[in-house]
């Protein structure tokens, strides 16, 4: 008697393995479900460049890079806020220190950093006047300078993506939470997931020496440790733990998480988060194109990475390391597609924009949808 063999999934493994010969790519890691449910999972590549390094495996881990904005820091301010310990209209000021919080910054609300409506510029390089700091301050002086730097519109007037407003988020919420942001999403929300790699700094966690991890790049800071170390350089000059990257993590926690939220929002009540705080923090904040911590599809800059099947109410993001993921809301269709793309350069970007789209309009398919979204 023979077996049928259920070939729909081909043409993603296939595509996945073209963007490891095509320089998109080392390492790439990727899985498609539905409805929380997970249906396919590949992997591709080796660990480095090196010609003698490990195949990459699904329990490869990699750096998340700015994933940490929605799966940690905002995860965090929506369980804080489910709880009723912060809300979302609460300002800078109720929160931090008037000794070091300028005021132009204390009226910023927890709503505004999330949605990137607080008029911060996008990114700075901190790290540099951080380095040159005792290592005892480096962490606390990234926030301050965040802090210190000046606005480049008033606050909700327009929405600029940001990374010194998750430096903010992060001081805030520890102060709430009373405990560091790495401790805190470890014990509220990764473990009771059973997500036990999911974290900031995986080489100073217990078992880390089992764990193996996707190179990145030296960057902007010559001779850097690259696997396991965070990418981004002013998260690594803090100490590795920052509110918009530092977080990492296998394809298939990612995957977890994301279907945990998805339940949820469902009205499943599966994890830590109450259905009406994820179906707040998932849904566009008024006169913005992003949610309180997710992009969604038009807030996706140019090319729709996507792909053209995913409907309107799909919450996502990207990170610069080459990592992403799509969850659609009304479809059901899940895809967490983790790449090291830096690690051949971190202007090895047109490749992945152009391949992203691609692939997953191949998931899209491989799940049964094909109605177009977009064009």
């Amino acid at each position: 008697m023979s077996v049928a063999v259920d070939t729909r999934w081909e043409p993603i493994y296939r595509l996945l393995a073209e963007g490891r010969q095509q320089g998109v790519y080392i390492a790439g890691v990727a899985l498609v479900g539905f409805k929380g449910e997970l249906l396919w999972e590949g992997a591709v590549g080796r660990l480095s460049r090196e010609q003698q390094a490990p195949a990459v495996t699904a329990k490869t881990v990699f750096d998340l890079a700015s994933l940490t904005k929605p799966l940690a820091t905002a995860l965090t301010v929506m369980l804080l806020q489910g709880r009723g310990q912060l809300a979302l209209n609460t300002t800078l000021r109720e929160i931090l220190p008037k000794e070091w919080l300028p005021t132009d910054k204390r009226p910023l609300t927890i709503l505004s950093l999330l949605a990137h409506r607080a008029g911060l510029p996008a990114w700075r390089p901190f790290y540099q006047e951080v380095l040159a700091a005792p290592p005892a301050e480096r962490p606390t002086l990234l926030v301050r300078l965040a802090a210190a730097t000046a606005l480049e519109y008033p606050p909700d007037q327009d929405t600029l993506y940001s990374d010194l407003g998750y430096m903010l988020l992060k001081e805030a919420v520890e102060a709430v939470a009373g405990e560091d942001l790495d401790g805190f999403c470890r014990k509220e929300i990764y473990r009771p997931l059973n997500l036990k790699t999911l974290g900031f700094n995986p080489r100073h966690q217990t078992g880390s020496g089992r764990l193996s991890f996707a190179a990145t790049e030296e960057g902007l800071i010559p001779g850097r440790n690259i696997p396991g170390e965070v990418h981004d350089e002013n998260a690594w000059a803090a100490g590795g733990v920052a509110g918009h990257a530092g977080l990492f993590g296998t394809g298939r926690e990612v995957f977890e998480l994301l279907a945990a939220l998805y339940r949820t929002y469902h009205g499943e009540g599966v994890g830590p988060f109450s259905p009406d705080s994820v179906r707040l923090f998932l849904t566009p904040v008024t006169g913005s194109n992003r949610t309180l911590g997710f992009d969604t599809l038009s807030a996706d800059a140019g090319q729709c990475s996507a792909g053209r099947y995913f409907s309107p109410m799909s919450v996502g993001h990207l990170g610069f390391t080459g990592t992403s993921f799509w969850l659609d809301l009304e479809q059901g269709q899940m895809v967490v597609l983790l790449t090291n793309r830096v690690h051949l350069g971190r202007d090895n970007l047109d490749k992945i924009k152009t391949f992203r789209p691609r692939f997953h309009e191949a998931a899209s398919r491989a799940l049964g949808f094909t109605k177009e979204f977009r064009k």
